[in-house]
């Protein structure tokens, strides 16, 4: 009976994630042990930022970065009231995409962008070029998803011949987000 009742306990132990993250606006992070996440500093208009990295290090944060992604969120009372299917269709329309598209325009060139969902939340990824004096060669992967309390941007950097390979682990760190609700 103990065997099977050990058994038990670890099967629950393996299936849960090692590490979560969370702060009092709801944001949370739940990542294996391969995983760091650290509160840190808010770039503004953000109001909590956690910094995740690989514990391996592989892949590893660009040159002078300290973490290979940074997950944020801002406080938006303009969305207060605002219900999941109505975020969805204005996250979905052509016009938020331009938009978005616009508002970042002054920080990177667009390569690319894509729509995923997170927590049943239509959310945006775009993969740009930063326009800041030699970082021709650096990749911002940004994806963004808005709630009826505000929104959450994760921001991961790499180089661009390492983009590809980075790009799971990125999307293994957007996955694992649970923006505030």
């Amino acid at each position: 009976m103990r065997f099977a009742f050990s058994l038990v306990l670890l099967t629950a132990v393996l299936a849960t994630p090692a590490f979560a993250a969370e702060d009092a606006t709801g944001l949370a992070v739940n990542l294996p042990d391969t995983f760091v996440v650290e509160p840190t500093t808010s770039p503004p208009p953000y109001n909590v930022t956690f910094g995740v990295k690989t514990a391996s290090g592989d892949p590893a944060p660009l040159q002078g970065e300290k973490y290979l992604c940074q997950v944020s969120f801002q406080d938006v009372p303009a969305n207060a009231g605002l219900t999941m299917e109505k975020i969805n269709e204005q996250i979905g329309s052509p016009g938020w995409i331009a938009m978005a598209r616009d508002g970042m325009s002054s920080i990177f060139e667009p390569v690319s962008d894509a729509a995923f969902e997170l927590h049943g939340y239509k959310g945006h990824e775009f993969i740009g070029q930063p326009k800041q004096k030699n970082a021709e060669h650096v990749r911002l992967v940004l994806s963004m998803v808005e709630t009826a309390k505000g929104r959450t941007a994760i921001s991961c950097v790499t180089d661009a011949d390492g983009l590809e390979t980075a790009l799971p682990t990125f999307h293994t760190i957007r996955d694992s987000v649970t923006p505030p609700l």
